[in-house]
Formats: structure tokens, C-alpha cells, sequence
């Protein structure tokens, strides 16, 4: 079972905010997964893209998309029942340049 709950905060300064959080059944689904190499190692800083697919020639629609941790892990929800996901993902291991641009 999937549970969640939505609550906001503004705390004031020097504030302390002690909260409990009754969460609720969310029958959404959700994707949790693991990026490992050839070697069966975690890749961390991976980029995953998740796409709700058009299907039929459509354009797939963007849902999200993240960093695995250091473990190589990522999560994704909730998502809609019944729907086709592509999953996509991307490393890059190659060098990481800054654009600076002119005023």
C-alpha cells in the first residue's frame, strides 16, 4: 500500500515545529528503481527521464526527471494508473563546462 500526506509550513524565525503526520492510503502508483553499471556497481548522478508515452505517433509528455544518490537509487511519484512510462537513462561521463553569458 502506498500512503502519503501534503502539509505546508512557515516558520518564523528561531522557530521549533513539532509535528505529527497521520498519512493516508494513496492507491497511485510509484517508481523506485536502481541504476547499476557492467560491473553490478551503483551509478550515482546518473540522469533518469520519465516520460508518460503519447503512443500512436503523439509526442511522449515529460513527467520528471532526476539525479540517482550515491547508491545509484531514484524515485518517482506518484504516477497515474494505467499509464505507459518510458523510463530513459543517461551518463554522461564526460568533462562539464560552464556557459558563461555576456550581459
Amino acid at each position: 500500500m502506498n500512503a502519503f500526506e501534503t502539509f505546508y509550513v512557515k516558520p518564523s524565525e528561531n522557530e521549533l515545529i513539532e509535528t505529527v503526520v497521520h498519512i493516508k492510503p494513496d492507491p497511485r502508483p510509484a517508481l523506485l528503481g536502481s541504476v547499476v553499471g557492467a560491473e553490478g556497481k551503483p551509478v550515482p548522478s546518473a540522469l533518469v527521464a520519465v516520460y508518460q508515452s503519447g503512443g500512436g505517433g503523439s509526442p511522449d509528455v515529460p513527467v520528471g526527471s532526476l539525479y540517482t544518490d550515491e547508491f545509484g537509487q531514484f524515485a518517482f511519484g506518484p504516477l497515474e494508473p494505467g499509464k505507459l512510462y518510458i523510463v530513459r537513462v543517461y551518463k554522461n561521463s564526460g568533462q562539464m563546462r560552464t556557459l558563461e553569458l555576456a550581459d
